[in-house]
């Protein structure tokens, strides 16, 4: 089976990570990973994996009919069976393009909850009606699809996120000390909520608590969160490290991992620090309700609540160790029997192979 999954760039985030990984899947079918726009990070990691990568370099912005018409002319050529896009561009662009190349099997994946206009509500109701399935990440997802798009329940899936499971058990508990290590891996960009994090970094700080916060990641946000650190004299306490192609080392290297985001579709940074059997604090978005069980593997507090972030922090630390190595623990054992990509892959498959 030839499948073509489509994004707008192979660079780095959230769905460009989803695609490297996922490219380390080795079966029978000839996987094809392309962008419209450019590549990098995860380009590069897909020829690691020995898989086919084209990086267009069309135009992005909705509409292009120059890229439309290439990838119509590029789908005839390659007659997949398959034809899965994943965010707007990819999926106004691809799924067009798809349906005039006459593909089988349209897939168009929605990886958050968009913010359109009336107006763009209007355009992705065409593209979702021109699919044969659209897909979410998680049941938050779906169900706004559902009722701000009006899509027919038969075309909508959830199929979760996955990670990549280490051939090796690493000692991923580090014994109390006196510094509290906190970490955040995200997209420096507002509806991250990174701002309240610091605002509540410096309550720790009047409280006089012993901490770190690591803060990992770029964006459009990053000038304003400095000056913020540097408005508040928390440069002691919070690093900004930018970019790191190896998160590993953060999440392991911490106590805690907090997502505080106003919206999500599915963290893959939840994923990875939850499988690295960290304790973590998110807030009630996306797939977090799925993944998380209060107390038991982790917490959830609500959007945008800063005593609530900064109680939850409090009550973290004054965990004694064994404690923490039980949510760790939990944690992992949630990710491996949930979220591996084997399971993705076969739900994937099983969806490939559905006559719409």
């Amino acid at each position: 089976m030839k499948i073509i999954r489509l994004t707008t760039f192979l660079d780095f985030g959230g769905i460009e990570s989803k695609m490297a990984n996922l490219s380390s899947i080795s079966d029978d079918n000839e996987w094809i990973f392309c962008s419209l726009g450019k590549g990098g990070t995860a380009e590069k990691k897909i020829i690691e994996n020995k898989k086919k990568v084209i990086c267009f370099n069309y135009p992005y912005k909705i509409p292009s009919i120059i890229t439309i018409i290439n990838l119509y002319f590029y789908l005839k050529k390659q007659k997949p069976l398959v034809l899965h896009s994943a965010g707007s561009e990819a999926n106004f662009h691809g799924v067009i393009a798809a349906k005039l190349a006459r593909v089988p099997v349209i897939i168009a994946e929605e990886i958050g909850i968009p913010n359109h206009s009336k107006l763009a509500k209007i355009v992705f109701n065409f593209i979702y009606k021109l699919s044969d399935f659209v897909v979410g990440e998680s049941h938050s997802v779906v169900e706004n699809l559902k009722i701000n798009y009006n899509i027919n329940q038969n075309k909508l899936k959830v199929i979760p996120n996955f990670t990549l499971f280490a051939s090796e058990e690493k000692t991923l508990f580090k014994d109390k000390n006196d510094t509290f290590r906190i970490v955040s891996v995200s997209r420096l960009e507002p509806v991250k909520n990174i701002e309240g994090m610091i605002k509540v970094m410096k309550k720790l700080q009047q409280q006089k608590f012993t901490f770190k916060f690591t803060v990992v990641g770029e964006g459009s946000s990053s000038r304003a969160l400095k000056k913020l650190v540097k408005q508040l004299n928390l440069e002691n306490v919070v690093e900004f490290v930018g970019y790191q192609k190896n998160t590993e080392k953060y999440y392991i290297d911490s106590d805690l991992y907090i997502i505080n985001s106003f919206s999500e579709g599915f963290s893959n940074s939840l994923l990875e620090a939850m499988y690295l059997k960290k304790m973590c604090i998110t807030t009630n978005v996306g797939a977090a309700s799925e993944m998380i069980k209060n107390d038991i593997n982790g917490w959830i507090i609500p959007v945008n609540d800063e005593n609530e972030l900064y109680q939850k922090i409090i009550n973290s630390i004054k965990l004694n160790v064994e404690s923490r190595k039980t949510i760790g623990n939990n944690a992992r054992k949630t990710i491996i029997e949930n979220y591996s990509l084997q399971n993705h892959v076969n739900k994937l498959l099983q969806l490939y192979k559905t006559k719409p």
